[in-house]
């Protein structure tokens, strides 16, 4: 016990912190724990408390040192931390300035980019819903890229070998160190405003983690997701894989790669096209032939059912009734003198010379009425065909006409005028008589003659006679 008497609490305090910072082995310390009872207040300092097994120990990075921390310490993180012991007088204990902190295990820079594409994962950003596709054939490409570097001239080479008709528009871009991204967000905007672009080609060759950064940067996967047309990205070698190509919508392997899959092989096009071509030939060919067939059998089907056809068969159906009627006229006849013949020579055979007179006589009777009967049926079926004939005259509408009768038609309906009462007063009527026509009104008590109309009308509707005396 000190022979000056007690000490006060801050006396005691001080007295252990300068112990302390006479230290020389805790001004410069490391040490690894796991983080616990981490906060962030509004003042940007962050506080924690590292843990083991056995002990806790409090830890203080001031505002200044934690902006330089790459990464976001979170509560269960085992970290490495650099800094200097010191006592906290208003609480009387002991904590660890860190200025410093890395992960334990793994790169700084590599767990920032992890943690950034976590956020941006649950945000939405590399939605696949959100991928536009890629036009066929662009006629404009816009590249963002370095003007030195290797990956623009691989861009001009494949596209010049694959389709010298597109045109390359360049956005020049930093791809690596301090403020890259900003140049890369710059050259995006610039390249989406581009008249004609019609997709953007984001490339630069291979590199370490820290020379990759600026695309792993989150304003540059937003500037992808902001460009009015398609991105493509073709950043560093196969195996990296940048959060800029996560947000693209098209990721390609090297930017060689990325420069065939915007811009297709103009000549396997040309050859597909040919291709495509000659088969839509043949199958217009093809069915040009079906169609053309089913025109023909439908054509014939339609022959079939023509009323000339109809009026063809009537008519051989009627010539071959008539050949079989005359066939039956002259097999009667033909039978009749079979068997006159017969007679004759049973006559012949059989009467005796006294009775031959008589019997001739008999037989020249019979042969009278047997001339007879097939002139009378002659004569019989010519009558009556004269008079089927002399029928059909009678009954032609022209025939009427032509004994004094007349046709009369109302001039706007077309209609047959029988009957004087189907008539109004100053209805126009169309009368056919044997020879010409004539146009007439009708007035109240009698016909009214149209002069100057008198034309021969062959297409009137119908036929029907009447009386030239039955004109109202």
């Amino acid at each position: 016990m000190s022979d000056a008497g007690p000490y006060t609490v801050t006396e005691l305090t001080t007295l252990v912190g300068n112990a302390l910072a006479a230290q020389p082995q805790l001004e410069d310390v490391l040490v690894e724990g796991e983080i616990s009872n981490l906060t962030r207040p509004a003042s940007g300092h962050i506080y924690f408390t590292l843990k083991d097994r056995s002990s806790a120990l409090t830890c203080v990075c001031f505002r200044s040192n934690a902006l330089r921390i790459p990464f976001a310490p979170e509560n269960g993180m085992t970290v490495v931390a650099h800094g200097q012991v010191s006592v906290y007088s208003q609480q009387g204990r002991y904590q660890l300035v860190a200025d410093r902190l890395e992960p334990s295990g793994v790169g700084a820079l590599a767990l920032a980019v992890e943690q950034r594409k976590r956020a941006l994962l649950s945000e939405g950003l590399f939605d696949a819903r959100l991928k536009r596709r890629l036009p066929l054939l662009p006629r404009r490409v816009a590249v963002v890229t370095s003007r030195s570097g290797a990956a623009l001239h691989d861009v001009v080479t494949v596209t010049g070998r694959r389709a010298p008709c597109v045109d390359l528009v360049f956005s020049s871009a930093t791809v690596q160190g301090d403020g890259a991204a900003e140049t890369i967000v710059a050259a995006l905007q610039r390249a989406g405003r581009a008249r004609g672009v019609e997709v953007v080609l984001l490339v630069r060759g291979g590199g370490s983690l820290e020379d990759l950064m600026a695309f792993n940067h989150e304003a540059v996967a937003r500037a992808i997701r902001a460009c009015p047309v398609p991105v493509v990205t073709g950043v560093g070698h196969e195996t990296d894989t940048t959060i800029a190509d996560l947000a693209a919508d098209h990721r390609a392997a090297t930017p060689s790669a990325a420069a065939e899959t915007v811009v297709p092989n103009c000549e396997q096009l040309a050859t597909a096209l040919r291709a495509h071509e000659r088969r839509l030939r043949a199958a217009l060919g093809g069915e040009l032939t079906r169609k053309r067939e089913q025109g023909r059998r439908r054509s014939e089907r339609l022959d079939q059912l023509s009323p000339g056809v109809r009026v063809a068969r009537m008519r051989q159906d009627i010539l071959a009734r008539e050949a079989r009627l005359r066939g039956a006229l002259l097999g009667g006849v033909t039978r009749r003198q079979r068997d006159l013949e017969r007679a004759r020579g049973a006559l012949a055979v059989h009467s005796p010379l006294r009775a031959l007179p008589i019997h001739r006589e008999r037989l020249g009777g019979r042969a009278a009425r047997l001339s007879a009967g097939v002139n009378a049926l002659l004569t019989a079926r010519v009558r009556h065909l004269e008079g089927v004939r002399g029928r059909l005259d009678a009954l032609s509408p022209l025939r009427v006409i032509d004994r004094g009768y007349s046709i009369t038609v109302d001039a706007a309906t077309g209609r047959l005028v029988s009957n004087a009462t189907d008539v109004a007063a100053g209805a126009v009527l169309r009368t056919r008589l044997a020879r010409g026509s004539l146009v007439s009104r009708v007035l109240p008590d009698g016909v009214e003659v149209a002069p100057g109309d008198e034309r021969m009308y062959d297409d009137l509707p119908g036929q029907h006679a009447t009386s030239g005396d039955d004109h109202g």
